[in-house]
């Protein structure tokens, strides 16, 4: 009698927690589920920017509506096997999470030469929040486990304040644009915002209704992203600046961002404007991305993307443009796992020879 009244209070505790997270927005760092949902990055993460460690929606999220349905209703259902016995939250105050991603590459340097084959870990990182006082105060750490170790974030936040806004200080990741999992993509790396470049500063943000504005200040840099967020559609826009001092040029950039959803199809664009000091004149180069994302099935996800980028908007495309297509598909077929199959096509100028190899990813990344 105990243990039917245990499994009936633990179905009723999955139910409740998945009637949540269908309203429950982006949890991997992949933007097209936070304009698919409608809903703000802070909404599934603790970094109010997107990535890192998820908040209790975005634990929920990733365990009960990103998983094929069969799961769902096997969860349901309370099926042997099916509900996970894991907990990412060990208390009232203190979250763990992780994320790790495998990736095995093969590169076709050209038609006569045979494949090169690349398997590596192209993140592991676990995340530990402590919430120092409730909705206020908190301690975040974003910590790099591999093959070199150390913090990638380490700051405090304080929130809840007035406008819905939030101050925090430390060591963490830079605001600009959409957060795309691939720090390879033109509009991450050309503009200088991925993944591997967290800096010490000072962020202050605010999120009033379906406004959000962030901006962030460095020893030597400062950015601004703002948006607005509807259920069918955000659209905004991001501006960078890097001072020039005794080690760097100045280096601006800036560009507009818009994501839309219309049923199973989920639509992404990002152009950015890129202003580098070279002497005395300045380079300006562009950067587009294009995404259209394809649910046919609960857990299920087809991808293809086109991305640009003009070394030199004063040169003629042909002579130093390049461009990429990427077409993939992504599974969740339990929680906390994903799985994806891409193909990914370069072109540029025929002596940039690592810029024109084609390329075939297989990803398997465990997320909690």
């Amino acid at each position: 009698m105990i243990h039917a009244f245990k499994i009936l209070k633990r179905k009723t505790l999955v139910r409740t927690t998945l009637a949540l997270a269908m309203f429950s927005a982006a949890v991997n760092a992949e933007p097209y589920i936070a304009v698919r949902t409608g809903f703000k990055c802070s909404q599934c993460h603790l970094n109010n920017i997107g990535g890192g460690g998820r908040t209790e929606y975005g634990q929920a999220y990733t365990q009960y509506k990103l998983v094929m349905k069969q799961t769902q209703e096997a969860i349901l259902s309370g099926r042997e096997g099916a509900l996970t016995s894991f907990d990412p939250k060990l208390s009232d105050a203190v979250t763990i999470g992780s994320n790790f991603r495998m990736e095995q590459t093969a590169v076709q340097k050209n038609k006569s030469a045979p494949s090169n084959n690349q398997l590596g870990i192209s993140e592991g990182n676990v995340y530990i929040n402590v919430e120092l006082v409730k909705n206020f105060l908190s301690f975040y750490t974003d910590i790099h486990v591999g093959a070199s170790s150390g913090s990638r974030e380490v700051w405090m936040m304080v929130r809840k304040l007035p406008l819905n806004s939030y101050v925090k200080v430390g060591k963490t990741l830079l605001p600009y644009g959409f957060r795309l999992m691939d720090d390879q993509a033109f509009i991450r790396d050309r503009t200088d915002y991925t993944y591997n470049n967290p800096a010490v500063a000072g962020e202050i943000g605010i999120e009033p209704g379906p406004v959000s504005l962030v901006t962030n200040l460095t020893n030597d840099r400062s950015s601004t992203v703002g948006y607005v967020t509807y259920r069918r559609f955000r659209v905004g826009g991001s501006y960078g600046t890097s001072v020039k001092n005794a080690h760097t040029n100045k280096f601006d950039r800036y560009g507009p961002f818009v994501g839309v959803n219309l049923g199973k199809f989920t639509l992404l664009s990002e152009m950015d404007f890129i202003e580098r000091a070279a002497g005395d004149s300045t380079v300006k180069q562009t950067a587009q991305f294009y995404e259209l994302n394809f649910l046919p099935h609960q857990g299920l996800n087809f991808k293809g993307t086109y991305e640009y980028f003009d070394r030199n908007t004063t040169i003629a495309n042909k002579r130093d443009g390049q461009d990429r297509i990427t077409l993939g598909v992504e599974h969740f077929p339990v929680q906390f796992m994903q799985l994806g199959l891409y193909y990914r096509i370069n072109r540029a100028m025929p002596q940039f020879e690592s810029e024109n190899q084609d390329m075939v990813i297989g990803r398997a990344q465990v997320f909690f």
